[in-house]
């Protein structure tokens, strides 16, 4: 339907991380948390509270290629390239910006070349503090090959792994990113997995303020509800968001429900913002999708 493509706008997967101390990677761990899609041209990763993509670009690390690219990524000329000992053929390039007043997103460029005239671009992109030490281990993961097949699936549905567990979902539904997924008139989530709550909330706090903030629409009405999630009683913050586009335009509704959602799930913590339109359900139902991972308590 029409409407799907604003369903995308809105829910890009705009996400965040936080910041840790010296701390120990657990590879597995990571992993777990970790969803990848491979296409022809690019491959994407959704890593605890990162977006990251890995692309090729015919260019050479000179100042010519270094302007190509930073033109390609929005990354401002005055941006100078630097090292990192961990990567010592790389140059690394760094942009922050403001997402609103209160959400800063900030983009980390690991700049591989490839022989003299094409460079591996390894990008990563978080809209909350980050943790450089898992930034890293990430990026030497992708370099060395060692991300396991399991993180990895097709465009084409037919389950997802959800905090470590498979959710049946047939075809009818499809992956609008990584840990982003859609069902047309069912509903949509996006999530990501962490392990510890305080990024998993400060990812929530961070999409609602950017969603909060979109000029496509504005919030009607907002309330704070009780759930289950998963089999656990939590609190989600709920909203009534609508679209400034006309019902006929959207060939439907033009209005959302969304809910917030930051909580323990068999010992992972886990970030979801869950959506559907007002005609996909009955009032006081969810749709199909949601219904798979959360209930409303009266």
């Amino acid at each position: 339907m029409k409407r799907n493509k604003f369903l995308l706008i809105i829910f890009t997967f705009i996400i965040s991380c936080h910041f840790a101390a010296a701390q120990t990677i657990d590879a597995q761990q990571v992993f777990s948390n970790t969803h990848g899609i491979k296409q022809e041209r690019a491959t994407f990763y959704e890593v605890e509270g990162y977006s990251v993509f890995v692309q090729y670009q015919k260019a050479a690390l000179d100042e010519k290629g270094l302007s190509s690219i930073k033109k390609k990524y929005s990354i401002s000329k005055d941006v100078v390239p630097t090292d990192d000992k961990a990567f010592p053929s790389a140059k690394v390039l760094v942009r922050t910006g403001n997402r609103t007043k209160k959400v800063t997103e900030s983009g980390i460029y690991y700049l591989f070349p490839q022989g003299e005239s094409e460079v591996k671009i390894v990008g990563l992109q978080t809209t909350n503090k980050r943790d450089e030490e898992l930034e890293r281990f990430f990026v030497r993961s992708i370099m060395d090959s060692t991300i396991p097949g399991s993180v990895y699936t097709s465009m084409a549905v037919d389950s997802i792994r959800f905090a470590g567990r498979y959710i049946v979902l047939g075809s009818a539904c499809r992956w609008m990113g990584t840990h982003n997924i859609q069902c047309p008139d069912m509903g949509q989530m996006n999530w990501a997995e962490f392990r510890s709550i305080e990024p998993a909330q400060e990812m929530i706090a961070a999409q609602y303020d950017i969603i909060a903030n979109k000029s496509i629409g504005k919030i009607l009405q907002q309330d704070t509800v009780d759930i289950l999630f998963e089999g656990t009683p939590t609190k989600a913050i709920k909203t009534k968001y609508k679209i400034k586009v006309p019902q006929l335009i959207m060939g439907g509704s033009n209005i959302l429900i969304i809910y917030y959602v930051a909580a323990e799930v068999r010992g992972k913590y886990i970030a979801c913002v869950l959506s559907h339109y007002t005609d996909d359900v009955h009032a006081k139902r969810l749709p199909p999708l949601l219904n798979e991972v959360m209930k409303l308590q009266d």
